[in-house]
């Protein structure tokens, strides 16, 4: 490990150690380290996880000398956490922890296997990686099973995040067979569709874990000013998952015990019900549908709605119009954009518009094409320095094959007659709604089914708004999130079919 990577501090959320305390209690891991058994925080901190075991034993009237203090092992990599954990065993306790402690990448610590791993990764997506530490970490989200290639980093499954690689990582190398691990732990693990899939197969290097029980810590206050949804979570080295698995949530100052399970995929996000309930798809029938209609987000613009979105609309001639009050443009590739409006009133005319410099194919048009038509060429020229400039892998190779105009999310069902659309960001209600004629859906905020006649739309539409899809989504545990009912949720509700 180089000296400028023990410098990292990578997704650092420290554990309070009331909440440790709690860990140990709930868990009974306290109990166990008494009677023998070895504990490892593997990305230890500060070293709040490891003391509040010491705390408990004080508590209970033990001095620290009866403490089995030789079974606490833990490691840091930032070399300036690591020296804090042992100033706090030397200040605190008086007993020097260096033999226990280490400080090294645990991707590259030797393997060493304990009873138990009480721990809090960090919690950051790759994307947000140091680049060079991104590349020192591609191969090993193959090697425990997260992505099948690296290719696939840098592409959907970009969003992993670091902390299902520590987990499987350290249970893989670190856990004894059949031992027990506690992480407190960003949910998106758990219960967000997508980059995760891979890591609810609980399987790491050919060896299977359990899923066992579950802390959601939604109602309470452990990590203030952090908007990430987190839990404390207990897996099992050498067994399989049996769901449904115990879930506690945080209702009204109460932990109220329910149930979790994937539905509809095995390795699809936690549904989560009453303990006296079955899953709220119990008996659903998947909804058949061809798979050129499969659900689909709206338009990206990757950071430059300020050039393709506009808030107003004048006809000035049958082949022009005015955007904005300044832009004049070929309506021919304007279209009116939802807005949240449009599903609340009555008043379906458009309220924002974007413009789509592409082939009713969905492919973008050839700069050829778009020179041959001055209004449209004088625009995205004046606007070719911020365009060139947009971020983000995909939107880059665009640029790189020369269509630095392109935007994300435009095909050839971008043009279909009918949209069945809903609100997918941020809602706790799901009213998928029948958009015809070019309306166009936007970016993340909502997804959508392309649709080719009305008959379809309307069957597509009804078979959504069944009472038990709701019901779904909101077990999912997503409310008003970023995450309510994006297009990889709803595609687990259908059966899709070639013909």
């Amino acid at each position: 490990m180089t000296d400028s990577a023990n410098s990292y501090r990578i997704g650092v959320i420290f554990t309070p150690k009331d909440w440790a305390i709690f860990a140990s209690k709930s868990f009974g891991i306290y109990k166990k380290w008494i009677g023998g058994a070895t504990i490892f925080d593997p990305t230890m901190g500060n070293g709040n996880i490891l003391s509040a075991l010491v705390e408990i034993g004080l508590e209970q009237g033990k001095k620290i000398n009866e403490l089995p203090l030789h079974n606490l092992f833990g490691n840091e990599l930032n070399t300036e956490l690591y020296h804090e954990s042992l100033s706090r065993f030397k200040d605190d306790y008086s007993v020097d922890m260096q033999s226990n402690f280490t400080c090294s990448d645990i991707f590259e610590l030797p393997s060493k296997q304990y009873d138990i791993l009480f721990g809090n990764p960090p919690w950051m997506n790759f994307t947000k990686l140091p680049n060079t530490y991104k590349e020192q970490l591609k191969p090993l989200f193959i090697e425990y099973e997260l992505v099948e290639s690296t290719q696939k980093i840098l592409l959907g499954n970009s969003r992993v995040d670091i902390a299902a690689l520590v987990i499987q990582k350290t249970i893989s190398d670190f856990l004894k067979p059949h031992g027990n691990a506690y992480f407190f732990q960003p949910l998106s693990l758990l219960l967000n569709d997508g980059a995760h899939d891979t890591f609810r197969r609980y399987r790491a290097k050919g060896i299977d874990f359990s899923l066992e029980e579950v802390y959601d810590f939604e109602g309470a206050i452990v990590y203030p000013n952090v908007a990430t949804r987190h839990g404390l979570v207990h897996y099992q080295k050498n067994k399989k998952t049996r769901f449904p698995v115990t879930y506690w949530r945080r209702i009204k100052n109460e932990w109220v015990e329910m149930r979790a399970s994937p539905i509809l995929s095995v390795n699809g996000p936690l549904s989560v019900f009453s303990k006296q309930s079955t899953s709220p798809l119990f008996g659903f029938k998947p909804i058949q549908l061809n798979r050129k209609h499969k659900p689909r987000q709206g338009i990206n613009t990757c950071g430059a709605n300020n050039i393709f979105f506009f808030n107003s609309y004048e006809d000035v001639s049958p082949t022009t119009c005015l955007l904005n009050n300044k832009h004049l443009l070929p309506k021919e590739f304007v279209f009116p954009l939802i807005v949240s409006d449009n599903f609340n009133s009555k008043d379906t005319s458009p309220k924002k518009w974007v413009l789509l410099p592409y082939a009713k194919t969905g492919k973008p048009l050839k700069l050829q094409t778009i020179q041959k038509n001055p209004l449209l060429w004088s625009y995205l020229e004046q606007n070719m320095s911020e365009l060139k400039a947009r971020k983000g892998k995909l939107i880059q190779t665009w640029r790189d094959r020369g269509y630095w105009w392109a935007l994300l999310g435009v095909g050839k069902y971008s043009f279909s007659k009918h949209k069945v659309v809903w609100q997918a960001f941020g809602k706790k209600t799901f009213e998928p709604t029948i958009f015809s004629g070019n309306w166009q859906v936007n970016q993340s905020l909502q997804a959508y089914i392309p649709l080719s006649n009305l008959k379809e739309a309307k069957r597509v539409q009804k078979a959504l708004r069944n009472p038990a899809i709701e019901n779904y989504l909101h077990s999912l545990k997503m409310d008003g999130t970023m995450n309510w009912a994006q297009p990889g949720k709803i595609s687990r509700l259908f059966l899709f079919v070639d013909t």
